[in-house]
């Protein structure tokens, strides 16, 4: 099996346990900063949402946010649901790791910035 596949299986393992071990979890208020370049302009655009937001064709839903701790380094991480159209993707994307990010676009690049969990 691949490294991006367990550590895939792992985040969700992660995530579905912090859900059901945290009472206070609707309480929090989770926020996402993402970088959004336009491949076709070369223009890039910066989304702050705490739920969903419209970004032209695209919708971005944030699920939840977490901080993963690596060997050296801790990472933030958000789970974002992403529709156009027909077309949904439901993915873990990494602030300093990003090439575990798997969401791919023709037009656009999608990259983590920030997320944050507030009380």
């Amino acid at each position: 099996m691949s490294m991006r596949y367990l550590l895939k299986r792992l985040l969700i393992i992660l995530f579905l346990i912090n859900l059901i071990n945290s009472p206070s979890f609707a309480q929090n208020q989770h926020n996402a900063k993402i970088l959004i370049l336009d491949k076709s302009s070369s223009t890039k655009y910066e989304l702050n949402f705490s739920h969903k937001i419209q970004f032209r064709n695209l919708s971005f839903e944030l699920i939840t946010c977490e901080n993963i701790e690596f060997d050296k380094y801790i990472d933030e991480i958000a789970l974002i649901r992403i529709n156009q159209r027909d077309d949904v993707f439901i993915g873990w994307f990494f602030k300093i790791t990003d090439e575990l990010n798997l969401y791919s676009n023709k037009i656009y690049e999608v990259t983590l910035t920030s997320c944050s969990i507030e009380s």
